[in-house]
């Protein structure tokens, strides 16, 4: 995908190297693309899942494993629910590397899991305000220099993470399964918007990835369900056809295709990266 090489992104989300924000960065990186990660970088509120959150070290560490693909690249503290922080980002992007051609919206979390009926207020507000409004700013603060660029050098690339969790939720996960379907509807509005740009936007559905977030998740599941570890794990995996957990850079390979050339006629769809795990009965957590 030689196309991609001086090409722009910004990539939220991508400041835990295990993730998917990081691996997306790299393979990027790999094609030739200037990077700007960014992460929320500070201790997130105890309710919330700490394996989402990547710290300013960190960050600074994926910035290196990118920079050493021979492209450079800008870490950024960010937080994508302050519209303020996201147009600061994007003006220090076109300030660094005076385009931007590719936007990635990766950054989410889930606050305090439980059943509806015992679920707080505050936590569904907090996720969706991550998981939806800050999808909705980073887009709202990217457009303008994304519609200048496209303009001047040709395409546009928008790419919103959700979830197979809109499509096939669990229980306690309500909040996050809702923010996760509500990406998609607003990736499909999105999309049909900026087409006349030669924008594209696509959301992505990730399934069991093996990332800190999943182990998290694994990990409350078990608790939960007061089984092994080993055993919850071993249940996820008979779920999945092709008989693993996916892995981060799974979920980068999709990215990289569709931000390049060869997907300029791929816009407003919600693609599956789940090894299969859709087709498969869901086990209901008791």
């Amino acid at each position: 995908m030689s196309q991609l090489a001086n090409k722009v992104a910004i990539i939220t989300g991508a400041g835990r190297k295990n993730g998917i924000g990081a691996a997306t960065a790299l393979r990027l990186a790999r094609a030739g693309v200037q990077v700007v990660v960014g992460d929320l970088c500070a201790p997130p509120p105890s309710n919330a899942a700490n394996p989402g959150v990547g710290q300013w070290q960190e960050l600074e560490e994926v910035a290196g494993m990118v920079e050493a693909e021979g492209v450079r690249c800008l870490p950024m503290r960010v937080d994508v629910t302050d519209l303020a922080a996201v147009e600061s980002m994007v003006s220090a992007t076109m300030a660094e590397f005076g385009r931007l051609d590719i936007l990635v919206n990766n950054a989410g979390v889930v606050f305090g899991p439980a059943p509806v009926l015992q679920m707080q207020e505050d936590a569904w507000r907090k996720t969706f305000d991550v998981n939806v409004t800050g999808v909705f700013l980073c887009c709202k603060a990217a457009l303008p220099a994304m519609i200048q660029t496209a303009g001047q050098y040709g395409a546009g690339r928008i790419v919103n993470m959700s979830s197979l969790a809109a499509a096939r939720p669990k229980p306690f996960m309500a909040s996050y399964a809702a923010s996760k379907a509500a990406v998609i509807a607003l990736t499909q509005a999105l999309a049909q918007e900026v087409a006349q740009f030669g924008i594209t936007a696509n959301a992505l559905l990730p399934g069991d990835i093996d990332t800190g977030f999943k182990q998290w998740g694994l990990q409350l599941e078990s608790l939960v369900r007061g089984k092994a570890l080993d055993e919850i794990t071993s249940e996820a995996v008979a779920q999945i056809p092709v008989g693993r957990l996916g892995t981060p850079e799974d979920v980068a390979g999709l990215v990289a295709y569709l931000v390049s050339d060869e997907a300029a006629f791929i816009t407003g769809q919600a693609i599956n990266v789940t090894g299969g795990r859709e087709l498969s009965q869901a086990a209901m957590p008791r």
